[in-house]
């Protein structure tokens, strides 16, 4: 625990001083509204964002190089009207992986064995497939990509990894 701030961190190995915030002061997870693009740093592990601009944005997970042990949360806030993209960094095209889960039990993804080849994932908005309540959540797997899983209110397809 940080004494400055009462964060949990955590420095990982080979980063030299870069810290992890893995828990927020008072036990809370942090919690943040979007309603623009946004690049993510490593300050915000742990975080959980609101995805609440109807017209829908993009969100750049950060480099994979510069953070270890990183996560983060999306939640739809606003159903869209254009697509909210989660990407990764340029540098690191073709590696992400998930799998998307809808309420309707099907299931859909790059694949379903977790291969490592996708860039982002799209929350689609077209004929209102996405929803309130949608969400997904990333957690880097060391310097080899993203891990994601989303769930969804609709049928799998309300969400894609591709890329």
């Amino acid at each position: 625990v940080d004494s400055d701030d009462n964060r949990v961190k955590l420095i990982p190995a080979g980063t030299g001083t870069t810290e992890i915030i893995l828990q927020e002061a008072s036990g809370a997870s942090s919690y943040e509204t979007l309603t623009a693009a946004r690049v993510l740093t490593a300050a915000d592990s742990g975080k959980t964002f609101a995805l609440a601009l109807a017209g829908g944005f993009t969100v750049t997970l950060p480099a994979l190089s510069t953070v270890s042990g990183f996560n983060v949360t999306f939640v739809v806030e606003i159903a869209p009207t254009g697509d909210y993209v989660i990407t990764a960094a340029t540098a690191d095209l073709d590696k992400m992986a998930g799998q998307v889960y809808g309420a309707d039990g099907a299931t859909s993804g790059t694949n379903s064995i977790m291969t490592f080849s996708a860039d982002l994932l799209t929350f689609i908005a077209a004929g209102g497939a996405s929803n309130i309540g949608d969400q997904a959540t990333f957690l880097q797997v060391g310097t080899t990509g993203w891990a994601g899983q989303a769930f969804v209110n609709l049928g799998a397809t309300s969400a894609v990894f591709s890329g």
